[in-house]
C-alpha cells in the first residue's frame, strides 16, 4: 500500500476504533528545516486539544508488516497515554498585552526554512532567523509553544518589533542562558567523571539555557557573548550542534576554522535529527571588538 493510501486507511481504521463520538484527523504539519510531518489527531465532540501523533514510524512498521488494524489500536492506546484535559481555554491568545508575557524566541535556519518565514514574523540575524513562539505556562504540554504566525499578527494589529522587544526580554527572563564546562555534561549524561586538569587541555563548553531546549537562541544576547568571553579571557568559535545548544571553543592555534566546519557537519549527518539542525556554519566572537560574525568555509 502506498504511504498516501496508508494515511487514510489509518484514519478511518482509527475512527471506527473511537467512535462516532471523537472525531479523527489528519494534517500535515510544516516542521523545521524543509520537514513536514504527517499527523493524526484524536480529539473528542467539545474539546479543542489534543496530542498529534507523526504517522511516519506506523507507517515503516505497517511495511514490516504489522496490520493496519493493530497499528490503530496503538495509535488509540498513546492517545489515550498522553491525553490531557479536553480543552484548554485559548480565548488569551486573541490579546496581544496577554501573550506578550511569555513569547520567546527560537533560533532556525535562514535558507532551510524559506517557506516556513513566508508564513511566520521573523527578523534576519547573520545567516539565521529569530522566529516566535508563545510558551505554554501548563506543565502538562511540556515544553510545547505555539508559532506566532503572520496571521496572528494581524489578529492583535501587533507592531513587529514589539514582538521582537518582548521576546528578547522574555527569552532571558524565563529560561536564562548556561554556559556548562564539555565535562559536565558528558558526566550528567554518562556517569563518567572526566579529570579537573583536562578543563585545560579541552577548553570547550556548552553554551544553552536552564531547560536545555532551543538554546541555541542564547547566542543573540550580546550580554552573554561578552559574559562568556569574559570566562574564557579570549576571543572563542561557536559551533552550533543543534538548535538546542552551541558548542564554544577558544581560539587557539590547534583549533583551525576549516576542521571546525567539518566537526559542525558530521555531527549535523551522525548525531543530530533533521528538524533539530541549526546549520553548517562556525561563528567566531571577537571580544574586544563585541562582535559576532560567520567564519568563511575556507578561513585560514
Amino acid at each position: 500500500m502506498e504511504y498516501q493510501d496508508f494515511l487514510e486507511e489509518i484514519r478511518n481504521s482509527v475512527q471506527k476504533r473511537v467512535g462516532e463520538h471523537s472525531n479523527v484527523n489528519l494534517a500535515s504539519v510544516l516542521k523545521n528545516n524543509r520537514n513536514c510531518v504527517d499527523t493524526i489527531t484524536i480529539l473528542k465532540a467539545g474539546g479543542n486539544v489534543a496530542p498529534a501523533i507523526y504517522l511516519a514510524p506506523y507507517y515503516q512498521q505497517y511495511l514490516k508488516g504489522v496490520p493496519i488494524e493493530e497499528l490503530a489500536g496503538r495509535i488509540v492506546e498513546f492517545h489515550y497515554s498522553h491525553a490531557r484535559e479536553e480543552t484548554y481555554d485559548l480565548s488569551f491568545y486573541t490579546d496581544f498585552m496577554q501573550v506578550r508575557k511569555r513569547v520567546v524566541c527560537r533560533l532556525v535556519n535562514y535558507e532551510k526554512n524559506r517557506e516556513l518565514l513566508r508564513q511566520v514574523p521573523h527578523r534576519r540575524f547573520l545567516d539565521l532567523a529569530v522566529v516566535y513562539y508563545y510558551m505554554l505556562e501548563d506543565d502538562t504540554f511540556g515544553d510545547a509553544g505555539i508559532l506566532v504566525k503572520n496571521e496572528h499578527m494581524e489578529m492583535w494589529d501587533a507592531d513587529p518589533e514589539e514582538l521582537d522587544d518582548a521576546a528578547m526580554s522574555n527569552t532571558a527572563r524565563l529560561t536564562p542562558y548556561e554556559c556548562i564546562y564539555i565535562a559536565d555534561v558528558i558526566r550528567e549524561i554518562t556517569g563518567i567523571q572526566i579529570e579537573e586538569k583536562s578543563r585545560e587541555q579541552i577548553p570547550m563548553y556548552v553554551l544553552t539555557n536552564t531547560e536545555k531546549c532551543f538554546g541555541a537562541a542564547m547566542i543573540l544576547y550580546e550580554t552573554v557573548l561578552e559574559a562568556v568571553g569574559e570566562r574564557l579571557e579570549n576571543d572563542y568559535f561557536i559551533l552550533p550542534s543543534s538548535v538546542h545548544e552551541c558548542m564554544i571553543i577558544p581560539v587557539m592555534p590547534e583549533f583551525h576554522p576549516r576542521e571546525l566546519r567539518e566537526i559542525v557537519c558530521e555531527i549535523n549527518e551522525e548525531c543530530v535529527a533533521e528538524e533539530e539542525i541549526l546549520g553548517d556554519t562556525v561563528y567566531r566572537y571577537y571580544r574586544e571588538e563585541k562582535r559576532l560574525s560567520a567564519v568563511e568555509p575556507n578561513a585560514a
